[in-house]
């Protein structure tokens, strides 16, 4: 005997977490936030990296690798056993335009970990030897990257929408990453990993006014030095849909799909429903993308459609990689679902399931006191409030049908896309010439 699924609950917004947030001495912004649990605490350091710089990223991304490579009391190895001494991890990568440092160690040993942060930050050494290894590694690596279609095709679509803005640039080369040498390091290091337009992050098993004055007392030298701040990013330029762009990939079986769009900042008003909308189109496994190209028509594995926040703006792509005989077809049905969605809108069964999944998604995502930490790192160098935190799920549950139709139309048209696509010119080309006017590189 079968008996019915138990009803499904009224969707709620969850409480916002305690924390305090206040300036330190030299401007830098701090937020910290008590969430016991494990007896760990979190820190992020985030700094937007400049224009010029993201333009010409070879130099950030060594940095990234070298900034650990010793210090004036510690070389490399000793820095990573003191680390380890305090049952803690440090590390530092680029992501976008943001450079972060993230740490985490055991709760009571928190002031030791920012004592450390602290010695990398004021005297991070860059011996030369280390830096022409780091470099080498780096270099060995991008040429990995740079054999994976799906980058060409991301890299491409980048070039499209954003042309000369920092946005716009592409990869590091290897040529480029071998030229970076441990002087260039030590001016981006002062100009970069500047106090006046970082944000500091603290969560864990701590009490954040102690947890704030600590980590004063621990940054205090580097708190103190002059910075002029870093200055912000122009916003990023209007997308200019055109021809489609075919990037020829000779010999290849496979096409890298890739659309792109505009999509409003978190602060927007119509953001909830736009970020909606995308979990219809494409966010979900239950997505119409996925329910056409994988499920009714076979033509790949994953579709997905994501929205990205920069500094400068935000980007809607949609992603998909098919073998090349269905190129072209998957391009119209992803068009098709494009205009059906932005003509006909959705249905409410379709928006309270992406409601659901939106809110379960970001609950999952800051649960954790490295997935909250980095949650709020990202929110504060974007220039988005802690209070989204509670304020996120609460608009979207009071997210409506007529609102999510009224983002698909503005967000989702197809013809506003850019579109890019990396493949076989020779096998694609004359299909794709079907569907829209083709530009080849």
């Amino acid at each position: 005997m079968t008996s019915a699924p138990p009803a499904v609950g009224r969707l709620r917004a969850p409480r916002a977490p305690a924390l305090t947030e206040q300036e330190l001495t030299g401007g830098l912004h701090a937020i910290a936030v008590r969430r016991p649990g494990v007896p760990l605490a979190q820190v992020r350091l985030v700094f937007p990296i400049p224009g010029r710089d993201m333009s010409r990223p070879a130099a950030s991304l060594v940095l990234s690798e070298s900034i650990l490579a010793g210090t004036e009391e510690h070389d490399r190895e000793g820095l990573a056993a003191a680390v380890e001494r305090l049952g803690g991890t440090l590390t530092a990568t680029v992501a976008g335009d943001r450079l972060v440092l993230s740490a985490s160690a055991l709760s009571h040993r928190l002031g030791e970990l920012i004592a450390l942060v602290g010695e990398v930050l004021t005297s991070a050494t860059y011996p030369a030897a280390e830096v022409k290894a780091d470099r080498a590694r780096t270099s060995d690596r991008v040429i990995l990257m740079l054999s994976r279609p799906e980058v060409l095709a991301d890299e491409a679509l980048a070039k499209r929408l954003f042309g000369k803005h920092p946005y716009g640039a592409p990869v590091a080369r290897p040529d480029a990453l071998l030229r970076v040498g441990a002087p260039v390091l030590r001016r981006l290091h002062h100009s970069l990993l500047q106090a006046k337009s970082a944000h500091l992050v603290l969560v864990g098993d701590i009490q954040p006014k102690k947890a704030l004055a600590v980590a004063e007392a621990g940054l205090g030298a580097w708190l103190e030095t002059p910075a002029p701040g870093v200055p912000p990013l122009r916003p990023v330029p209007v997308p200019e849909p055109g021809p489609l762009l075919l990037v020829n990939r000779a010999g290849s079986v496979q096409s890298n799909l890739r659309l792109g769009g505009t999509a409003p900042r978190r602060a927007s008003a119509d953001w909830p429903a736009t970020l909606i909308a995308n979990e219809i189109l494409g966010g979900m496994f239950t997505s119409r993308i996925v329910e056409n190209l994988r499920e009714r028509n076979g033509y790949t594995y994953s579709p997905r459609s994501t929205i990205s926040h920069g500094r400068a703006g935000s980007t809607l792509t949609i992603a998909a990689e098919v073998s090349t005989e269905v190129t072209a077809a998957a391009l119209v049905e992803t068009r098709y679902e494009l205009g059906r969605i932005a003509t006909t809108g959705v249905t409410e069964d379709e928006v309270e399931a992406a409601c659901r999944y939106a809110v379960g998604s970001f609950l999952v995502r800051t649960a954790t006191q490295a997935g909250l930490a980095s949650t709020l790192a990202t929110l504060a160098v974007e220039g988005t409030g802690p209070d989204y935190l509670s304020g996120h799920p609460a608009r979207i549950a009071r997210t409506t049908k007529a609102e999510v139709d009224e983002a698909a139309r503005r967000y989702l048209s197809p013809a506003a896309m850019v579109t890019v696509v990396v493949g076989d010119a020779e096998g694609v080309g004359r299909s794709l010439s079907v569907v829209d006017a083709v530009n080849t590189e």
